[in-house]
């Protein structure tokens, strides 16, 4: 089982595309109730936890993470949004809530498999839908500001699908997992 890479450190090497369209509208389809839960990592440079629930209030996913640097720095990230199924894979379409980015709007799309002692996650590739995007095979605008990078889909929603499931395996290379926190079953006598 492969250690996950933070997410943070992932967002600020690469462009990770987002989408002002999600894979299915919010409220299509029931949340996939395997994800929530605590999940966690360790390496040699931190640790963290990533806390999967739902905000009962907006009918979402609410996503909290932590890491917990060798420093002992804390980072703290949050996204909402919900899951979506297509041809079989699930997916998760998430929006930043906290530290707000102001150069993602939209939906980013993270792949996910849940078993019951882990979850595997994979970003989406953002080269592969950048070359799509200048080939003309996928609506969408890809800026450079400096060294900085945005990739924004504008595709609409079915042909977005479509695409997502033509080119899946090239998107979604590299999956990652991270454990399952069992927490003791403690009763009080």
């Amino acid at each position: 089982m492969r250690c996950l890479i933070p997410l943070s450190l992932i967002l600020a090497l690469g462009c990770v595309p987002h989408s002002d369209n999600p894979l299915t509208a919010p409220g299509t389809e029931k949340i996939d109730s395997s994800i929530l839960g605590t999940w966690f990592w360790k390496n040699d440079v931190e640790s963290g936890y990533i806390h999967i629930g739902l905000d009962q209030k907006l009918e979402s996913l609410r996503v909290l993470m932590l890491e917990i640097e060798r420093d002992g720095e804390l980072q703290v990230s949050e996204f909402s949004g919900h899951t979506s199924s297509l041809a079989g894979n699930k997916y998760l379409n998430l929006k930043w809530v906290r530290p707000l980015h102001e150069e993602i709007k939209g939906y980013m799309f993270v792949k996910y498999v849940v078993s019951p002692d882990s979850l595997g996650i994979a970003l989406m590739d953002g080269d592969v839908v950048e070359r799509a995007i200048e080939k003309g095979s996928l609506k969408g605008k890809v800026e450079k500001h400096g060294q900085s990078l945005s990739v924004r889909i504008t595709e609409g929603q079915e042909r977005l699908r479509k695409f997502i499931l033509r080119k899946d395996k090239e998107l979604f290379p590299e999956m990652k997992y991270v454990k399952k926190l069992e927490l003791p079953n403690k009763t009080s006598e």
